[in-house]
């Protein structure tokens, strides 16, 4: 299966907006140079870049643009907010917090042995790391 690189990613959000490079850098708010490099092949996006473009383009999915996931746009239905570390999957397994008890003024809340467990029973791991480097590369660990 052929992955497409950030370049050809952003490449083709211009194609579809049916920007040229001028407009595509000005409407990102970055210099021509700096889109020049990543269209040329001689640097690969920046984080502060690719943030640009999503705050731009809210419509184009955080998973596409990042890590070459999914379809482009967001579905009419998806929340523009969803974080790029969000997994469907994972988020309907994930148990929802008690609410806290409301305490009667003059008293000690009650704290019962499930609401004291509860936080430790929600466990994550470390799915992916990305070290981002000061000359705009980056790498996957």
């Amino acid at each position: 299966m052929y992955d497409m690189s950030e370049r050809e990613r952003l490449l083709q959000i211009m194609e579809a907006e049916g920007m040229n490079a001028k407009q595509f850098s000005s409407e990102v708010g970055i210099s021509q140079g700096t889109l020049s490099n990543i269209i040329s092949g001689r640097n690969r996006p920046s984080l502060d870049v690719m943030q640009q473009v999503l705050n731009r383009f809210r419509n184009v999915q955080t998973d596409w643009l990042i890590l070459g996931l999914g379809s482009m746009y967001r579905q009419n239905n998806e929340n523009v907010q969803s974080s790029l570390f969000d997994n469907p999957e994972e988020t309907s397994k994930t148990k929802e917090m008690p609410k806290p008890k409301e305490i009667k003024k003059d008293s000690q809340p009650e704290i019962s042995h499930t609401d004291v467990c509860a936080a430790d029973t929600i466990q994550k791991q470390v799915k992916r790391i990305i070290v981002f480097y000061t000359d705009g590369t980056y790498e996957e660990r």
